[in-house]
């Protein structure tokens, strides 16, 4: 009987803590990044309205005497489609332009899916499917998680999967959420 009142009760506070959290999208952070050099990069998100939110980074990357500046800029729409299971959870499209310069020069753009999970309101999770047109065309399955630290401070980290010879991206950092 203590084992059902104890999993009945642990459950019934996961399940009131999903349902007060919401995903965060209006934020700036930095930290550290490894892709194809490794360096800081700077981000930010802002939304626009219900439905739209702007993003962009900007990253330093160093290999060695390879050095290259990485520029994204683009827009994620909502689509307003939630999971039965989390009504919080917000399904979007994203896309927008990537340039690199410096040791490597190049402009191309990208496009994909995304979900974003609030698991409770501390800890939130997402994950993306894009496809780019820089550096051969490739394709990338990213998932990340942001811990907050409070509701201003969070610590985000994530984890890119390249393929063909796109080297894979890494990324730790804090933000500040507005």
């Amino acid at each position: 009987m203590k084992k059902v009142l104890i999993a009945s009760a642990l459950m019934a506070m996961t399940v009131s803590a999903t349902s007060m959290a919401n995903p965060v999208w209006d934020y700036v952070g930095a930290g550290y990044t490894d892709a194809a050099g490794d360096g800081p990069y700077v981000e930010g998100s802002f939304r626009l309205n219900r439905n739209w939110v702007a993003d962009a980074s900007y990253a330093r990357l160093s290999n060695g005497p390879f050095d290259a500046n990485q520029l994204k800029a683009g827009l994620n729409y909502i689509m307003g489609t939630t999971l039965d299971f989390s009504p919080n959870t917000q399904t979007y499209l994203l896309g927008g332009v990537e340039n690199w310069s410096g040791d490597a020069d190049e402009t191309g753009a990208y496009a994909g899916v995304g979900v974003r999970h609030p698991l409770t309101p501390q800890v939130e999770l997402y994950s993306e499917a894009t496809y780019h047109t820089v550096y051969d065309d490739h394709g990338s399955l990213a998932g990340g998680i942001a811990y907050f630290l409070s509701p201003a401070w969070a610590i985000r980290g994530n984890l890119a999967l390249n393929s063909g010879d796109v080297k894979n991206e890494f990324r730790f950092g804090v933000s500040y959420q507005f």
